[in-house]
């Protein structure tokens, strides 16, 4: 793959290794880039996106850590293999967070377990 179709906006206030991970893991759990797939390399990517090799090399760091891609030295960068694994998983984790989260606030609002569960059950209805 020569490009990557990413857009980086100044004026978003986050960061652009930030908005980077954020669309490569995009296009990676949507099937735009498949299992396998070889991604530019670290120096092709930052002239692409005219950023630092350092902000290319932080977020590849953090799409390898996420299981999302996978770093062979002397040969490229490609599409984790096992991808579909490890972005069920990282949803699986932030579903639990989120439930967890809405769960404690719940109780903080003075709703019973039971009336916490007959919500729960009424969302997934």
């Amino acid at each position: 793959m020569d490009q990557l179709n990413i857009q980086l906006s100044a004026a978003s206030g986050v960061p652009f290794y930030r908005q980077i991970v954020d669309q490569v893991a995009g296009m990676v759990r949507s099937g735009q880039l498949s299992p396998g797939q070889k991604i530019p390399s670290v120096r092709v990517l930052a002239a692409q996106l005219m950023v630092s090799l350092i902000t290319i090399r932080r977020a590849y760091a953090d799409l390898e850590s996420a299981g999302l891609i996978l770093r062979k030295q002397g040969y490229g960068t490609y599409v984790a293999e096992r991808v579909k694994r490890a972005a069920r998983e990282r949803s699986l984790k932030q579903a639990r967070d989120l439930l967890k989260e809405a769960v404690l606030r719940a109780g903080q609002l003075g709703l019973k377990d039971k009336e916490i569960v007959d919500l729960v059950e009424r969302q997934l209805r």
